[in-house]
C-alpha cells in the first residue's frame, strides 16, 4: 500500500472515531447530578462567602478605628488620611508620583525618582524636600484615591515596608502635592544619615 492509501485509510478510521464519538456525546452518564442540589449548594455557599466577607469588612474596620484611635503615629505630619475609593492599577506613565526628600542625604528624591522613571516608566514629577521638621525613621508611600496597588507597586519597587503605604494625609509633608497620585517620604531606613 502506498502513502496515499495509508492516508486515506487513516482518514477514515479518524472519521469514524468522530461519529461514534459525537453519536455517544461528550457527558459521563455514570452518575448524574440533581440541579436542585447544586443550585442549593451554590446558595449555601455564596451565604457562606458573603457572612466571611463581612466579617472580615467589620474586622478592618475595627483595626482601622483602633489605628486611628491611637495616640502614636509613626507617620510624620500625618492627620486623618483621606478616604480612598476602589484602587485599580494604572499603566506606570499614568500615574503622578512625586518624590519628597526627607532625610539630610543631598540628592536621595533625584535618585528614587530615576528609578521610577528610567527603570519603571512612571510619570515622576520634580523631586522636592520634605517640610518635616525631623527626618522620619521610615519612608512611607502616600496614595490619593484609586491609586492605592499603584502606591503598593511603588513601595515594592523601592523597598518600603507595605505597612508604610498609606492613604493620602490631611497633613501633607510636602509644601505642594503638585497633583501628584503618589507622593513618596524618603526617610533615614533608605537613605540613613551621612557621617
Amino acid at each position: 500500500m502506498n502513502i496515499a492509501g495509508k492516508g486515506v485509510l487513516l482518514l477514515g478510521v479518524f472519521v469514524a472515531i468522530g461519529v461514534i464519538v459525537l453519536s455517544e456525546g461528550f457527558s459521563d452518564t455514570s452518575g448524574s447530578i440533581d440541579s436542585s442540589s447544586v443550585v442549593q449548594n451554590t446558595q449555601e455557599s455564596n451565604e457562606e462567602a458573603a457572612a466571611v466577607e463581612e466579617e472580615k469588612t467589620v474586622a478592618v474596620e475595627e483595626a482601622s478605628a483602633q489605628q486611628t484611635g491611637s495616640e502614636e503615629s509613626s507617620a510624620p505630619g500625618q492627620t486623618e488620611p483621606v478616604a480612598s475609593s476602589e484602587s485599580v492599577f494604572h499603566p506606570p506613565a499614568e500615574v503622578r508620583v512625586l518624590v519628597a526628600n526627607g532625610t539630610d542625604v543631598s540628592g536621595a528624591a533625584s535618585a528614587i525618582r530615576e528609578v521610577l522613571i528610567s527603570d519603571q516608566g512612571y510619570n515622576g514629577l520634580p523631586p522636592v524636600n520634605a517640610t518635616t521638621e525631623e527626618i522620619p525613621d521610615s519612608s512611607f508611600v502616600y496614595f490619593a484615591n484609586g491609586y492605592e496597588l499603584d502606591a503598593r507597586n511603588v513601595g515594592l519597587i523601592i523597598n518600603v515596608d507595605s505597612a508604610n503605604v498609606l492613604p493620602m494625609p490631611a497633613a501633607l509633608p510636602v509644601a505642594d502635592l503638585a497633583e501628584a497620585n503618589v507622593l513618596v517620604l524618603l526617610g533615614s531606613d533608605l537613605f540613613p544619615p551621612e557621617e
